[in-house]
């Protein structure tokens, strides 16, 4: 770009002088050209909002005094002087004026420029430090591509726009912010700060909040508060944290360029941290899984179904019988996924409470009413003597054992549903509220809900989900007024025995889990069902691709490539060893459900 001093005599082009006399652009030119030469290249602009009250200003005084200042402009890439067509690089506001004031010409520069010039020359003619009311998101958007005319080079980027790197980056960083919430910022709706908190949160996330930023006129200061309540602690994390360090979801990364951030290196992704988390746990586990035979998470195993084993104390087994329990499959630890404590160790266990109770028995001789017992030994973990034989009947009737198992497990999923989604959590909340205050039908009718005469926790779960927030509010001032003024009396609203798990399938809908997601069968489960049972469930057994467990084993373990009796031998033997082989087994129930637990699922109509 060699820039020419400007001719003092502008060319003033005609259509009949072109026509005779092609018009040639001369870098540094002052023209007057019509306006219908000038084109706006779409994007270029980093100005998308032009206010109105400013805008119609300008276009009066341009009617009344013309244009004052040349914009600039640059030759199409492929020019033809028999048809002059121009970009515009600087001044579009005034091009628009003169467009409504009714103009014909206005007065323009020439610059002889290709793109990455032209934008150069773009900020230095109009400097964002200079421009009217221009938005931090315009200026962000200008930037990335002002960056990608460098290619990628932020500290010559920065230098050929004059700027500070820090700003640099902190425009560059503030483009994680949703289309929805820049287009708010130009629009001044939201102001700078609001734009700065949402942009390390996720984009759903981010425009589900700018609603009601908006809607509710939140300040910078209270979403700030929001999003601290929200986001979470780094430095408890179990995962590796490398590649937190560059995420824009890690506040830290605000804190370092923005006035308004939120402040401890706080995660704001939620679903990243819990993805990271779990599969941190997993790794956890794999690694325990040599050191102790069952490995478990705490939402795997209720704790009624496993037990602290100790040396000594009442529940003691003794010394040599806890050496020897080491050596046994029942010898277990559980890892904590709650919040606050993922990864925190529990062990050792053991999680066949029948050995467990005996070997404490054998401790304890005279607690327990008997002459001491020899020393005892290790016993297997899964003693369990081959049942009798039992009919279809009695393997489709499903065994209590089994129902009762199901129940532990659908209250463990619910719980862990709705401690996951606000709204269930919410809902939950509010039943329990309903119910301490004695259930007054009264108050959800005036909320909207009419309800029977005994409405129950399965009935009222969706329903309570299903309000919006603000009915959600008021029925919460009105059961907490009526709880406070009328005190129920005693021994009313109590659940009957199939509530809980009623409750749990209506919980598990109303979030709507998926089952097969959620179902992983343990070693509980399997010891739960007959012999029979476990022969039927395994006919049904589905891996992913369609195989059944039966068609699985036979083909997995197969002692030659005609033997189709592996899975029949698997059935013959002890039901102990078959139990065993189901917990270790490398088939993939992914995508299977029993019919136990889907049957609590009819489909609706």
């Amino acid at each position: 770009m060699n820039a020419a001093v400007p001719d003092p005599s502008p060319v003033v082009p005609t259509a009949a002088t072109s026509a005779a006399a092609p018009f040639a652009p001369v870098d540094g030119q002052l023209a007057y050209l019509p306006l219908d030469w000038i084109e706006v290249q779409p994007g270029f602009n980093p100005r998308t909002f032009f206010e109105d009250g400013e805008f119609a200003a300008l276009v009066e005084s341009v009617k009344a005094r013309g244009i004052l200042q040349a914009i600039w402009v640059r030759p199409h890439e492929n020019y033809d002087p028999g048809r002059p067509r121009f970009w515009l690089i600087a001044g579009e506001r005034r091009w628009r004026a003169a467009h409504a004031a009714g103009l014909s010409c206005i007065p323009v520069t020439v610059r002889i420029a290709d793109a990455r010039q032209a934008l150069i020359l773009a900020e230095l003619e109009n400097n964002p430090a200079l421009r009217i009311n221009l938005s931090v998101a315009e200026e962000a958007q200008f930037a990335q591509r002002f960056l990608g005319e460098c290619d990628g080079d932020r500290a010559e980027a920065a230098r050929l726009l004059g700027w500070s790197r820090a700003r640099l980056d902190a425009r560059l960083l503030l483009l994680h912010a949703a289309p929805a919430v820049l287009e708010a910022l130009k629009q001044r709706h939201i102001q700078v700060g609001h734009a700065e908190l949402l942009a390390g949160l996720p984009e759903a996330t981010q425009t589900g909040t700018l609603a009601k930023i908006v809607g509710d006129r939140i300040t910078v200061a209270d979403l700030k508060a929001r999003i601290k309540g929200f986001a979470l602690d780094l430095s408890a994390a179990i995962f590796d944290k490398t590649e937190c360090a560059t995420c824009p979801h890690h506040s830290s990364q605000q804190a370092a360029l923005f006035a308004e951030a939120v402040e401890g290196g706080r995660c704001q992704n939620r679903a990243c941290h819990h993805q990271k988390t779990q599969a941190a746990l997993v790794a956890r586990k794999t690694e325990l899984e040599t050191l102790y035979p069952s490995v478990f998470l705490d939402t795997e195993r209720a704790p009624d179904r496993y037990a602290v084993l100790s040396e000594s104390g009442p529940q003691g087994v003794g010394q040599s019988q806890f050496i020897a329990c080491q050596g046994c499959r029942a010898f277990a630890a559980c890892l904590s996924s709650q919040p606050g404590r993922e990864g925190v160790l529990q062990a050792p266990l053991c999680v066949n409470l029948d050995c467990h109770r005996e070997k404490v028995a054998a401790a304890h001789p005279l607690a327990a009413g008997r002459a001491p017992a020899a020393p005892a030994t290790a016993t297997p973990a899964i003693r369990s003597a081959v049942p009798p034989k039992t009919s279809v009947a009695q393997v489709d009737a499903h065994p209590k054992k089994v129902e009762a198992w199901v129940d532990d497990w659908l209250r463990q999923q619910a719980a862990l549903t709705a401690t996951q989604q606000p709204d269930l959590l919410r809902a939950w909340l509010l039943l329990a509220l309903f119910r301490e205050a004695g259930q007054p039908s009264a108050v959800l009718a005036e909320a909207g809900l009419e309800i029977g005469p005994a409405p129950t926790r399965a009935a009222l779960i969706p329903r309570l989900h299903g309000l919006d927030a603000d009915r959600k509010q008021q029925l919460l001032i009105a059961l907490t007024r009526h709880l406070i003024q009328q005190p129920p009396a005693s021994g009313g609203g109590e659940p009957g025995p199939d509530e809980p798990a009623q409750a749990a399938v209506a919980t598990l809908r109303t979030g709507a889990v998926d089952l097969a997601a959620a179902f992983v069968p343990d070693e509980g489960f399997w010891q739960a069902h007959t012999k029979a049972g476990l022969d039927s469930l395994l006919h049904t057994a589905r891996s992913p691709s369609g195989e059944t467990f039966a068609e699985w084993y036979t083909r997995e373990h197969r002692e030659s490539a005609t033997d189709t009796q592996a899975f029949a031998r698997l059935m013959n033997g002890s039901r102990t060893a078959l139990i065993a082989a189901l917990v270790a087994t490398r088939f993939d129930f992914s995508a299977w459900v029993p019919e136990v637990i889907a049957r609590r699922f009819p489909a609706r109509r």
